[in-house]
């Protein structure tokens, strides 16, 4: 680590009355949620980790606008902002103080707060051969295009996974490690897999050039490398043969491939929305759902037969219903119903479509025929991680919580570093089976915890007689739904009974009464 190189695995900082989370990107001041520009968090949270020293404008201005030119007058506005949003006014600055004729520094105490930091820890080699994809490094000159690099990576592991006799990592682990300058079998080691697959990957003037290696993690060998050159339009072929020439090298034998093809320049528009979609999608925000479900409409516009831009969207519509972002629920359930099942009707083999549209059909209480998309998507692909994961989600719906913890700790396996929907998916196992510690540890572990999770949290809790943190969560819970829900029901719990039992796909009145009576116990009423 350099002099001024803040560490990685800090993900909240207080100060103050405020709380800054760098993996929701949200602040928080006296728990209450502040709204604030992209731009003006961003200098904040560079402010804070440099708080060390003076930071000069240009560097601002470098690191903050990625390159492009701004004036210093358009500076200035972004650092009142931040100013603004935390309470730290112009007359007094004692929080982002002006350094004359040099920048500013972040000036008062400030508490760090680690999420999972990497632990050295060795996890046991699958029984069958087992590798991770990275991310691949993006060469192009337009930070833009990252999304772009970041959709060939997980495209490249969608193929991969589909090998039955492979063990792939999924892809939230995998991105785990973006930027992080590790050799190889230290990041197989973190992983617990015994190859690495690496590359970079450039996009300009209608053309793609990918290098890509397959690596062996006990030495650090190279096993296999190639570099592709081709048409832009040829992308989806050079994936597949990527995945092909691993699986072949890594499992002994090539699999049945989908038969890729090349697309047309329509086709390939339709496919660039749809990458730009998936990665506002994993941001599991509302603004971001907002952003990725223009794109998506553009892409099936463009192509009406792009499947997977089906599938994303119809799960996008079911993320604004069950997270009541929407308007009309009722409607956004009705769209993504509609869409998921025009996906599956074009394309029968995309496993994630399926258990994309288990997740709406538990949504809307079809448990059993949810459970027949869940089993044909693990069918298609036994590596899948959202099948695996939103399975265990639909058994705890269905009562057969133990079965569910089953399937949950496949996922965990295949994905040890995801930080979202699957420690919230095992939290919510943990608290129907009563399990209410382990059930507050996997709630704490969420990156970016939805407000559900905050629900279920505060019930775990209250079962513990923790008191204090559950009135804490309970406050959090209140504040997000408050900026969140256009038909925001108010605050009495009686409320929002109808709600939590969506939340979680059940109207079992006996899982309802025990869910309830938890809450009651933070003085909830």
């Amino acid at each position: 680590m350099t002099e001024h190189e803040p560490k990685t695995d800090i993900q909240e900082f207080r100060f103050l009355d405020c709380r800054v989370d760098l993996s929701t990107r949200e602040l928080w001041r006296d728990d209450e949620i502040v709204s604030m520009e992209p731009k003006a968090f961003d200098l904040l949270s560079y402010l804070i980790r440099h708080r060390d020293r003076a930071v000069k404008k240009d560097e601002l201005q470098d690191k903050i606008w990625a390159g492009v030119i701004v004036t210093e007058a358009a500076l200035t506005r972004c650092v009142m902002k931040a100013r603004r949003a935390i309470g730290d006014t112009a007359a007094k600055a004692t929080a982002i103080k002006t350094v004359r004729g040099h920048g500013y520094r972040f000036n008062v105490a400030v508490e760090e707060i680690g999420h999972r930091p990497m632990t050295g820890r060795r996890l046991p080699l699958p029984d069958k051969p087992s590798l991770v994809v990275l991310p691949f490094v993006n060469l192009g000159n337009d930070p833009e295009q990252e999304y772009f690099s970041d959709g060939i990576t997980e495209d490249i592991i969608t193929e991969l996974s589909r090998s039955r006799s492979l063990f792939v990592i999924a892809r939230h682990s995998a991105f785990s490690f973006k930027n992080r300058d590790m050799k190889a079998r230290d990041i197989a080691s973190e992983l617990g897999v015994a190859y690495v697959v690496d590359g970079s990957l450039q996009r300009s003037s209608g053309r793609i050039r990918i290098n890509v290696r397959l690596v062996d993690a006990a030495d650090d060998g190279q096993i296999w490398a190639e570099r592709y050159d081709r048409e832009i339009e040829d992308v989806l072929i050079v994936q597949e043969e990527v995945a092909a020439k691993v699986a072949a090298t890594v499992g002994g034998r090539v699999e049945a491939t989908r038969g890729r093809r090349r697309i047309d320049t329509a086709q390939f528009e339709s496919y660039d929305c749809l990458l730009r979609a998936q990665a506002l999608y994993y941001d599991f925000s509302k603004e971001a759902n907002i952003e990725a479900r223009g794109l998506l409409e553009k892409a099936i516009e463009v192509d009406p037969e792009n499947a997977r831009a089906l599938a994303i969207l119809a799960a996008v519509h079911s993320m604004d219903s069950w997270s009541f972002w929407s308007d009309d629920n009722e409607r956004s359930k009705r769209l993504s119903l509609e869409l998921g099942g025009k996906s599956i009707q074009i394309d029968d083999s995309d496993s994630l479509a399926h258990a994309l549209f288990g997740e709406i059909l538990t949504d809307c209480g079809e448990l059993e025929r949810s459970e027949f998309h869940f089993s044909r998507a693990l069918a298609l692909n036994p590596n899948d991680i959202a099948a695996r994961a939103l399975h265990a989600s639909n058994l705890r719906s269905m009562g057969r919580v133990e079965e569910g913890i089953g399937h949950i700790e496949i996922a965990e396996r295949l994905d040890p570093f995801g930080l979202l929907w699957i420690p919230q998916i095992k939290g919510s196992l943990m608290l129907a089976a009563k399990r209410y510690e382990e059930a507050v540890a996997a709630f704490y572990t969420i990156s970016r915890p939805p407000n559900e999770a905050r629900c279920m949290l505060i019930a775990a809790l209250g079962r513990l007689g923790r008191l204090d943190e559950a009135r804490h969560v309970h406050k959090q819970f209140i504040a997000a739904a408050k900026v969140e829900m256009p038909n925001y029901p108010g605050e009495q719990l009686g409320n929002w009974m109808p709600i939590f039992g969506r939340m979680l796909s059940t109207t079992d009145p006996t899982v309802l009464l025990e869910l309830r009576e938890s809450l009651e116990l933070c003085g909830w009423r």
